[in-house]
Order: structure tokens, then C-alpha cells, then sequence
């Protein structure tokens, strides 16, 4: 009998599928008996429907018995299968209906999920000063991972710090970097024209791309550009959208690449190499640049994004020392987790030298500052939104960088709100790769369904109707 109840419920779901909001119902059980009850027409004579209504403070349903005659029973009941959220007996007269107040909101289809890395370890510094010092742990990293509208995953924008090309060099390929970039994203190139009035970013092309994975893409940049010394900009857009000329005309670079002179200058060692963290507390810290094309109009710029410029004594063509901003040694009451990167560059700002890093080296009282997680790929990609067949768990594999023992994966399931999510059960595998347990709950499909049911002499029989806004 068991399997007879089984096969009746499959056949039928399979058979009337999803159904319009507000405007369709169907009998599921008339053939259908329960355990120890024989097959029966029981629902062709009271013919009963269902309906529903949004309601200020939950969901009104409206039922209908044209005919209560042989009817000894009747309940109404809310599902969201395989859970039964609702359940109660109504009277039986030919018109009636019920509210449904709830204990807690409609369970509803998420349209985004998210993964980020909820990084213990890493602390972070409150904006007003003085303040007592840094608290620590917060969500780091965030990346779509699923999108049930079927809208592209990701954010198609770049952020890295700016990359050097040499002028007539033969590489032409450089590595783009981002937060959470779509595998399928687009690249426009645009190049800065400068005239006495003013600067601007002439849109040059699309450029060929390759996707590394979620931070960062391979660029292709024609070799022609590679003709004279300028300054390229790299834009990233999304593979779905089309900027229209008025739009092109407008951009400005994400991340800038450096087609830098053949003349520029070239750094062959800096000295010392290394640097203790504490050494900007005790005095001006000087460095000694060695290498060739220096000039006395050359400078010395510092930081990945060659930010700031140090002080400089010419000593000769080959030959300079500059002085390294302090600012550069610490994070907070950390050691700086990045080497200093130091450039030399002159008036014309397109003579940049390949830089060089200079190691940072924590103290007993400047320990070294923990480098954020990040994520780089995840599997499966992208996370199918699961429904009420699904295994409980779907498990998640996370490749990426600087991952401690402590990490938690976290579901986020509002993009735009990425400090707040779901920690996940986690097992931490190596620095490079964590192991997550998805529940099915938190991406799923959600479809509630209202019952009407009624028992007769033949047996109980069911009027179903789906509400397809869940």
C-alpha cells in the first residue's frame, strides 16, 4: 500500500507541475487512497476549490464545498515541501476561508548567493581616532557563487594596482585584477591623450581576454600599443551589457598599464635588501638604489601603486638614495605583510624603472600584520540552486590564498550586504583550500502550496493550488 501512496504522489506532481498565482487549482488525491483506505473518486462529487490572498498579517485562504454532503471532515494545510508549515481543521460549510499567520516570514527563493571567508585573525581599525586599537574578525572576500535570475555572476571590475609594459617589448599579455570578476567578462582598453587644456581617455578596442579565475584575467594587448612610450587603461564590463558611444567616450581607467620608456631608468639592487619594521621609529630610513640611466631629475616612488615619493640624493648615473616613508613599515601596530615596492621615475612620467621590493622584517614588538583570505575559485561553479530533492549538503570546494585554521566559510545571500551572512561548517585543508557544507535551506528553490482536504466515505481526497511568487 505504501508503495501504491508513493507512486500516485509522484505521477501526479510530475503531471500538473507549477501552477499561475492566483488562478489555477488541481485534484491530486481523488485516486490516490491513504494507508489502510481503498482507491476512490472521493472529490467528483463535492468538486471543492481553493484560492488565496495576500493579507496585511499573513495569507487568507478562501475555500469552496459546493456539495458537504458525505463529507465528515475537512483541514486546510500550508507546505513548502518536504516541510508542512501549517495545519488546522475548518468548518465544513460551503463557503469559508482561513488566516494564515505565520510565526515567522514566508520562506522565499533567494535570488543571489554569495561565499566569502570570515577571517578571525584579521583586524580591522576603527575610522575614528584615538580609539583603544583594532578589534579582529570580519568577512573578507566576498564572491557570487550562484544567481537564480539567471543574471551574470560577479562584478566586472578591476582594482589592481597599475602594470608596467616596455616600450617595443614582446610581451604583450598582462594579468588584470579584481574582487569577484565574471568568467565571461569583457576588457576595454583606452588610452590617455593629454593637450594643454585638459586629459582625457580616448576608448581605443575590446580586447582579447582569458579568465584565471575569480581575481584575476589574462589581457592581450596588440603589440601596436607597444610602439611608443603612453599610458593604457584597462576597464572591465560585463559580458551582457553594450556601452553605447556616448558612454565609451566617458571611461576612465580601473586599472592603468605603463608602456614605459626604453629610456627609463634600471634598478640592479637596492641596499639594504631587508629592513626591520621598527627601523622608521629610530630615524629617517635611507636606502641606496644601484643600477643605470639615473638622473638629477630622477625620483624615487614607493608603494604598489606608486603612491608616494621619497626624497632623493643624485649620487650618480648609477648611483641614488631616497629616503622610504615611514608610513610604509607598519600597519597599525603590525609589520607591514607587503614589501616596500620602490620605482624610479622623472619628469617625464614615462620613464618608469622595473621596481624592486624591499622585505619587511617583523620584531618581538611588531609582529607581522596577518594577510587577509581571499578566494580564488570554488567548485562547483556556479552553485546550482538546489530544490526539495537535493542531498542536505551540497560540499563545496574553495581554492584561494592566506587561509587559516580558524576560517569559516560564509553564505551570503545578499551580495550588497557582504558583512553579514551564514558561517558554514568548515575544514580547513591547507593554506590554499577550504572544504564547506552548503545546507540545502539556504539555496533552494521554495514553491508554497495550500490544501484543501476533505474526508468522505471513499477516502480523503486534496485540492492543491501552488503559489508561484515564492
Amino acid at each position: 500500500m505504501l508503495r501504491d501512496l508513493l507512486d500516485c504522489r509522484i505521477h501526479l506532481l510530475l503531471e500538473f507541475g507549477m501552477f499561475r498565482r492566483m488562478s489555477w487549482f488541481v485534484i491530486l488525491a481523488t485516486a490516490c487512497p491513504l494507508a489502510a483506505q481503498s482507491a476512490g473518486n472521493g472529490c467528483a462529487r463535492p468538486s471543492p476549490k481553493l484560492d488565496f490572498k495576500d493579507a496585511a498579517d499573513g495569507m487568507n485562504l478562501i475555500y469552496h464545498i459546493p456539495d458537504v454532503r458525505g463529507v465528515t471532515a475537512a483541514w486546510l494545510e500550508v507546505w513548502d515541501r518536504p516541510k508542512r508549515l501549517y495545519r488546522t481543521p475548518i468548518p465544513l460549510k460551503t463557503d469559508g476561508q482561513i488566516l494564515w499567520q505565520p510565526d515567522e516570514p514566508y520562506p522565499t527563493t533567494p535570488e543571489t548567493l554569495g561565499l566569502a571567508i570570515y577571517d578571525a585573525e584579521l583586524p580591522e581599525f576603527c575610522a575614528d581616532y584615538p580609539c583603544s586599537g583594532p578589534s579582529f574578525g570580519h568577512n573578507v572576500s566576498t564572491v557570487e557563487v550562484g544567481n537564480a535570475t539567471g543574471e551574470s555572476l560577479g562584478n566586472a571590475q578591476l582594482q589592481g594596482a597599475p602594470l608596467r609594459l616596455a616600450e617595443g617589448g614582446d610581451s604583450t599579455d598582462v594579468i588584470a585584477t579584481g574582487a569577484d570578476l565574471p568568467p565571461d567578462m569583457k576588457v576595454v582598453l583606452v588610452e590617455r591623450e593629454e593637450t594643454e587644456e585638459k586629459t582625457q581617455w580616448i576608448f581605443r578596442e575590446y580586447l582579447n581576454t582569458e579568465a584565471v579565475d575569480l581575481r584575476h584575467v589574462k589581457v592581450s594587448i596588440p603589440s601596436t600599443y607597444l610602439l611608443k612610450p603612453t599610458v593604457l587603461g584597462l576597464i572591465g564590463e560585463d559580458a551582457s551589457f553594450e556601452m553605447t558611444s556616448d558612454v565609451l567616450s566617458k571611461l576612465l581607467p580601473e586599472q592603468e598599464v605603463y608602456v614605459a620608456s626604453k629610456d627609463s631608468a634600471v634598478i640592479s639592487s637596492v641596499e639594504p635588501s631587508s629592513l626591520r619594521a621598527d627601523a622608521a621609529k629610530k630615524d629617517e630610513v635611507q636606502v641606496t638604489l644601484r643600477g643605470s640611466g639615473f638622473t638629477k631629475d630622477s625620483r624615487a616612488t614607493f608603494g604598489v601603486d606608486m603612491g608616494l615619493d621619497g626624497d632623493v640624493d643624485f649620487i650618480s648615473s648609477q648611483e641614488l638614495r631616497a629616503q622610504i616613508p615611514s608610513s610604509l613599515f607598519t600597519y597599525g601596530p603590525f609589520a607591514s605583510n607587503e614589501p616596500i615596492r620602490v620605482w624610479v621615475t622623472d619628469e617625464d612620467a614615462l620613464k618608469i624603472s622595473e621596481p624592486r621590493d624591499i622585505e619587511v622584517l617583523p620584531t618581538p614588538s611588531l609582529k607581522l600584520a596577518p594577510k587577509p583570505a581571499a578566494i580564488n575559485s570554488v567548485a562547483p561553479f556556479p552553485i546550482a540552486l538546489m530544490d526539495a530533492h537535493s542531498p542536505r549538503y551540497e560540499v563545496v570546494e574553495i581554492d584561494g590564498e592566506n587561509f587559516r585554521a580558524d576560517d569559516r566559510v560564509v553564505a551570503v545571500l545578499e551580495i550588497d550586504r557582504p558583512f553579514y551572512g551564514i558561517r558554514l561548517k568548515t575544514q580547513f585543508v591547507s593554506e590554499t583550500k577550504l572544504r564547506a557544507w552548503l545546507p540545502r535551506e539556504l539555496w533552494r528553490k521554495h514553491q508554497l502550496s495550500y490544501r484543501l482536504l476533505l474526508q468522505t466515505a471513499a477516502g480523503v481526497c486534496a485540492t492543491e493550488v501552488f503559489d508561484d511568487e515564492n
